[in-house]
């Protein structure tokens, strides 16, 4: 009987965290256009608050130095637009090393993967999701993400996020910076920082 109540559980949260394709895009182009609320229902539908969504952030802005750290770095990386993934230098980024995600755009933005998975946040999370695709995970709060990444696509632009997961599928909220890198005039993968903070609920 167990076995089969926790497949239950297991299809119930893929089921809540999938959203359609089309609808997927047409909050990721409300998002590029300046709507920092269009997410505000989806998360709701997840049993989070309002997200905070912020574009171009500036480092002293931050209260986390670390995605400070990466946000100078990208800025101090581009010319004249988003850097390649060749930017991408280890030693430059050792003070954020731990906390930083790298991940491949598949198909113009049809799926994205897991190319690294930054060693903090496996360990926080409890799992090393390096070489998973985003699409196949049955994370909740995973349609959200996905609405900002492809947001990225369409406005290739450091994106800032504070969000609070469900208390029943995480403890903590995060602070996640998405920064866009580009070859040949289109986004091919997306460096992602990432730090705890409180819960919005909690503040």
């Amino acid at each position: 009987m167990a076995p089969a109540d926790a497949s239950g559980k297991f299809e119930a949260r893929r089921a809540l965290g999938t959203l359609p394709e089309a609808e997927s895009w047409a909050l990721a182009r409300r998002l590029a256009e300046g709507e920092p609320g269009c997410c505000d229902a989806l998360m709701a539908r997840l049993g989070s608050p309002p997200p905070l969504m912020v574009w171009n952030p500036q480092p002293e802005d931050l209260e986390s130095e670390v995605l400070g750290h990466l946000v100078r770095w990208w800025h101090g990386a581009t010319a004249g637009g988003p850097p390649p993934p060749e930017a991408v230098a280890p030693l430059v980024l050792r003070p954020a090393l731990g906390a930083i995600s790298l991940l491949h755009v598949i198909d113009d933005g049809r799926d994205f993967e897991m190319r690294l998975h930054g060693s903090q946040i496996s360990q926080t999370l409890g799992m090393d999701m390096t070489g998973m695709r985003l699409g196949e995970m049955a994370v909740p709060f995973m349609a959200f993400l996905i609405v900002t990444y492809r947001a990225q696509l369409l406005r290739p632009e450091p994106l800032l996020l504070r969000y609070t997961p469900a208390m029943q599928y995480f403890l903590s909220a995060w602070w996640r910076i998405g920064l866009p890198l580009m070859r040949d005039g289109k986004v091919v993968r997306l460096l992602i920082g990432m730090e705890r903070a409180p819960r919005q609920d909690e503040r």
